[in-house]
Order: structure tokens, then C-alpha cells, then sequence
């Protein structure tokens, strides 16, 4: 057997994460692969020094996750192209003291979406948030689902600015429109898909509304959180609305296994791993 491998998530306030028990079931289900996958919650004061601890303590794969998928760039050696077109990294390799970044989070949003392919392509979608994994999101939905038509909804309009150049940059026929309004989502604009990006809902913030206290369901036929939290009340909300309604837990395990893949070089099965974690 193989020394036994070192992974390890960086991010703030992320205690809730189920990364770790991703990890453990593809130890537990992957013969022959043995290791250890610790979460590192740090401040951004301590970001730099502990991402560069991992460079000579064996570790051989980072997951990077809020607020650090952008801000990790400027320390990393080299990034592949997606990481680079979209300016987010959650996915590093450690390799001969170098730091390697990719960005798996559009491989793995896109798997419980496959389903509704007719529900969704050529439509529209609107966006909530503008960090990292909005852009991965809209990548997705722009490849997978041929979404061109795009309502992006975010805090500051310096980030939005930023997301709308570097996607723009990158897609040529790409209609984005930005605003800082959530109320601007309303049933006579409206979308084949609305997805949260944002902690909002989740674990540190169950009781914050990400789309707003007077939204109108009537306005999209899917919902999609990136939060997999279980007491989820917008989740609860839109399915009790009767709209489609996908948290993130198979888009966690989905960017776990192609990062584990990039890490190694060895695939594992969705399903025996989503089973273990999430409905055992």
C-alpha cells in the first residue's frame, strides 16, 4: 500500500463542512488508498502563512473554499486554464514544493442539474452572488446548458464589475446584467434557474434570506443552493412553493472526487460516496 495521503480544506468559519466526510468515505470505499483530510478554518491575517505551511508538511491537495478562491491566486506557482479564465481557484496540487491551482466547482454543479437539462437549456438564470463560485456557476451554465442570458445580484458593485469583465472577457456572446437590487428579481423577468452562491441560508446564517423577504416563486423554475445545510429554510420554502429545488451536497461531492482525481490520479464512483455522506 501506498503511504497514505495528506488532504487538507482552507477557508473561514467552515467548521460546518462536510469535506471531511467526503474524504473518509473514498478512504473507506477506494481499495488500496489510505490518508487523512483535515479542515483548516483561519483568519485572512493567517491565510498566507498556513497556505504555505502545506508546501513541506506532506500534504498533497488543498480544497479552497470561501472567501479565499481568489485571493489563493497570487500565492500559487502556475493555475490550469478554466482556474485561470475564471479567475477562482478551489482545487491545489502540491507538487516538488510548487503550488498548482485548478477549479473543480463547475464540474460538480453541473452533476444534479443533467436531469433537468430540457427544463434549462437555452434559458435564463439568475445569480446570487459574485465570489468564486458564481463564476464557476455561470461557466457551467453557460457550457453545459447553453445559457446565455445571465441576472447577476451581489453586495458590491466593484465585484460585480470585476465578475462581468473577466466572463465577458472570456465569453463573447454572453448577455450579463448586474445589479445590487435582490428585488429586481421579480415574476415578470422570469428564469429557468435562480442559484444562491452566497453563505446566506447556510450554516452561519440560517436565518438570512439570500433572494429576499417578498420573493415570488412564480419568477423561476429551479432552485439551486450551493448551502447543503439540512434546515435550509429557502430550500424548504421553494419546494413547498412546488419548485424545483437542489441543494449543494452533489456538487460537494462531485468537486471532491474530480479534485481527488487530480490529486492522485484515480477515479472514484458518485454514488457509493454520496451514499455514505449524505444518506446513511
Amino acid at each position: 500500500m501506498k503511504r497514505p495521503y495528506i488532504f487538507a480544506l482552507i477557508g473561514s468559519n467552515i467548521a460546518y463542512s462536510k469535506s471531511k466526510e467526503v474524504f473518509e468515505a473514498v478512504f473507506k470505499i477506494k481499495n488500496g488508498v489510505s490518508g487523512t483530510f483535515e479542515i483548516h478554518s483561519v483568519a485572512p491575517s493567517d491565510f498566507k502563512t498556513k497556505l504555505f505551511d502545506f508546501k513541506s508538511d506532506g500534504t498533497k491537495g488543498i480544497s479552497v473554499t470561501i472567501p479565499y478562491k481568489s485571493e489563493i491566486i497570487q500565492y500559487l506557482d502556475d493555475i490550469d486554464p478554466v482556474a485561470h479564465a475564471l479567475q477562482a481557484v478551489n482545487c491545489v496540487v502540491v507538487e516538488k514544493g510548487r503550488l498548482l491551482g485548478f477549479n473543480t466547482d463547475y464540474y460538480g454543479f453541473s452533476l444534479p442539474l443533467k436531469q433537468y437539462n430540457p427544463k434549462l437549456k437555452h434559458g435564463r438564470a439568475a445569480i446570487i452572488g459574485c465570489g468564486g463560485a458564481a463564476r464557476a456557476v455561470i461557466y457551467s451554465l453557460f457550457l453545459d446548458f447553453e445559457i446565455r442570458d445571465f441576472t447577476v445580484v451581489g453586495r458590491s458593485m466593484e465585484k460585480l464589475d470585476d465578475l462581468k469583465q473577466i466572463l465577458e472577457n472570456r465569453f463573447n456572446k454572453i448577455n450579463l446584467n448586474t445589479t445590487i437590487d435582490r428585488g429586481y428579481l421579480n415574476p415578470e423577468e422570469a428564469y429557468n434557474i435562480t442559484v444562491n452562491c452566497t453563505p446566506l441560508g447556510g450554516w452561519n446564517h440560517i436565518d438570512e434570506n439570500p433572494l429576499g423577504e417578498n420573493y415570488d416563486w412564480k419568477s423561476t423554475k429551479i432552485y439551486y443552493d450551493l448551502n447543503y445545510n439540512s434546515d435550509n429554510k429557502i430550500i424548504k420554502a421553494a419546494r413547498d412553493a412546488g419548485v424545483v429545488a437542489v441543494d449543494g451536497s452533489a456538487m460537494l461531492v462531485g468537486q471532491a472526487l474530480r479534485a481527488f482525481d487530480i490529486w492522485t490520479g484515480q477515479m472514484v464512483s458518485f454514488e457509493p460516496v454520496y451514499r455514505e455522506v449524505f444518506m446513511n
